[in-house]
C-alpha cells in the first residue's frame, strides 16, 4: 500500500511539474521538496530495500546529472530536470529508477524523432524540448507494469 501511496504523489507532482516546465519551461522547487518529504517519511516506515539504496540512488542521481548539467551549459538535461530524477531515485531505489531513466530518454527520442521526421525545419540542433512530460510518461509505464 505504501508504495502505491508514494507513485501517486509522485505522479501527481509530475503532472504539476510537467503542466508548468510546459508552460513556463520552469519546474518549481516546491515540486521537488514536496516529493523528497513524501518519500522521506514513507520511507522511514516502508522499504523493500535497505535505507542506503534509496539515499544513496538519490544523492548518485544527483550528483551525476548535475556534472553533466554544468559540463552541457543545461543543453542536454535542465536543472529542474536534475532535481525530478533525483528525488524518483530517492523515492523509488536502484532499479526503478534506472527503468524510469532510460525508458524517459527512450520516449523522448521517438518523440523527438517523430518531429523530426514530419516538420523536419522546425526542429534544429539547438530546440529544447520539455522533458518533465517523457519523466511522468515512464514513471506511469514503470508503475503500471511493477
Amino acid at each position: 500500500m505504501a508504495e502505491h501511496v508514494l507513485y501517486w504523489i509522485l505522479i501527481g507532482l509530475l503532472i504539476a511539474a510537467t503542466v508548468t516546465d510546459l508552460r513556463e519551461r520552469l519546474i518549481y522547487d516546491r515540486f521537488v521538496l514536496i516529493g523528497v518529504a513524501a518519500a522521506v517519511i514513507i520511507r522511514m516506515f516502508h522499504r523493500p530495500e535497505p535505507w542506503w539504496n534509496y539515499i544513496l540512488t538519490g544523492v548518485i542521481v544527483l550528483i551525476v546529472l548535475t556534472v553533466i548539467a554544468a559540463l552541457t551549459n543545461e543543453r542536454s538535461i535542465g536543472g529542474g530536470d536534475v532535481k525530478l530524477f533525483a528525488m524518483i531515485g530517492l523515492a523509488v531505489g536502484w532499479e526503478p529508477f534506472l527503468s524510469i531513466f532510460l525508458l524517459s530518454h527512450v520516449l523522448a527520442a521517438v518523440v523527438v524523432f517523430g518531429v523530426k521526421l514530419f516538420r523536419w525545419s522546425s526542429v534544429g540542433k539547438h530546440t529544447e524540448f520539455p522533458f518533465a512530460p517523457f519523466i511522468l510518461a515512464a514513471v506511469l509505464v514503470v508503475y503500471w507494469f511493477q
